[in-house]
């Protein structure tokens, strides 16, 4: 009988140390691939939004005329806005 309860507290003890080990795997060490992530996908959106302010200046300068467009304010905000946009991005 002592046996078998030993052999239960050692079955019972090896995967209560796996748990904690998978625990603290899960928890820790993959958080730099989380931010890692994050990083890329913020990345993503600034460059996606960039490129939409892109094509409303291209649209401004197609409606209006290429010298006329860049005269108006609209087009003046859009510009400093991706200007902004591609700085942060280190383009």
């Amino acid at each position: 009988m002592k046996k078998v309860a030993l052999i239960v507290t050692m079955i019972v003890g090896g995967f209560s140390i796996i748990g904690g080990l998978w625990a603290f795997d899960c928890t820790y060490t993959r958080a730099g691939d989380h931010r890692q992530l994050k990083q890329r996908f913020e990345r993503r959106l600034l460059m996606d939004d960039a490129r939409d302010l892109e094509r409303r200046m291209w649209d401004l300068e197609r409606y209006y005329g290429r010298d006329k467009a860049q005269q108006s304010r609209e087009y003046q905000e859009i510009k400093s806005r991706r200007d902004m946009m591609l700085r942060e991005l280190g383009r």
